[in-house]
């Protein structure tokens, strides 16, 4: 009898223990991403996913503690699917805007939305507007490059020929249809290391605009925490490290990419919180 009663004692120990270690272990992160946005995200062949963003989210769950799912879909779902509650976050680099912070709670910025123009690696730098009066720009269809193409054709004098993908708008450079294509600041730098053919012009746009995350605005506390993390991710240099790492440049000193904004959120836009506090790393 007492070798029954200890060994069901013990049982009972043992499933309190295991009972106590389940709660108090941390509750994943379940994040959403558009793995068609090379190089925040991209797919690899083995069929997982690489890229800054990636890089960024599983750095922030690390510096929280807690484990994370990062779900590919459709750009287009993303943000209906956050709203439903099927995620914690968005791993995708919102374009920080009113409305945006009017809807989520978005992060502080974390990567810059400058453009620079792409161009082949054998003509001469484009350093002025004017060198492209009476040429043809490439752009992405329906993206934000293409908008401020066509605003300033009037200005600079030159034709806007859009594309379905980022990589059609460079093959055009390459193929000698276009003398340039516009994209974002990082993409174009991303394209210039993996191919030889194209570089970045010394010409770039500063549109004073930057990426962040979103969260839900029934979770102020996970807010705060992943905006905590992304300081301490730019304080400690990672943030550089994973810039470099993808387009084989470190950002500039002073860069929202390496440099922790105050407060809480986006700066100057709906739902920041400008309380100062104290950054805590570990």
């Amino acid at each position: 009898m007492k070798y029954v009663l200890t060994l069901a004692f013990s049982s009972l120990v043992a499933s309190l223990l295991a009972s106590t270690v389940y709660a108090a272990a941390p509750a994943p992160l379940h994040s959403g991403f558009d793995d068609n946005a090379p190089p925040y995200a991209m797919p690899k062949m083995d069929g997982t996913d690489e890229g800054m963003t990636i890089d960024m989210s599983n750095e922030i769950a690390k510096r929280l503690g807690r484990p994370i799912t990062l779900a590919p879909m459709g750009f287009a779902a993303l943000i209906p699917a956050l709203q439903a509650g099927t995620f914690d976050m968005l791993s995708v680099p919102l374009m920080a805007t009113t409305e945006r912070s009017q809807a989520f709670l978005l992060t502080e910025g974390i990567w810059n939305a400058d453009l620079s123009f792409l161009q082949p690696s054998g003509a001469a730098p484009i350093t002025d507007y004017a060198q492209l009066k009476g040429k043809t720009i490439a752009t992405n269809k329906g993206t934000a490059y293409e908008q401020w193409a066509r605003a300033k054709t009037p200005q600079y004098g030159w034709t806007v020929e859009s594309y379905g993908t980022l990589s059609d708008a460079a093959q055009a450079v390459q193929a000698g249809r276009a003398a340039a294509a516009l994209l974002g600041t990082t993409t174009a730098l991303f394209m210039a290391k993996h191919n030889p053919a194209v570089k970045v012009s010394d010409l770039q746009v500063k549109t004073g605009q930057y990426y962040a995350y979103a969260i839900p605005k029934r979770d102020p506390a996970l807010r705060a925490q992943i905006d905590a993390a992304i300081e301490c991710i730019k304080a400690d240099g990672t943030a550089a490290k994973i810039y470099q790492k993808w387009v084989g440049v470190m950002p500039l000193a002073g860069s929202i990419e390496v440099t922790p904004q105050p407060g809480v959120g986006p700066v100057g836009f709906a739902n920041y919180d400008p309380t100062p506090h104290q950054m805590t790393c570990h």
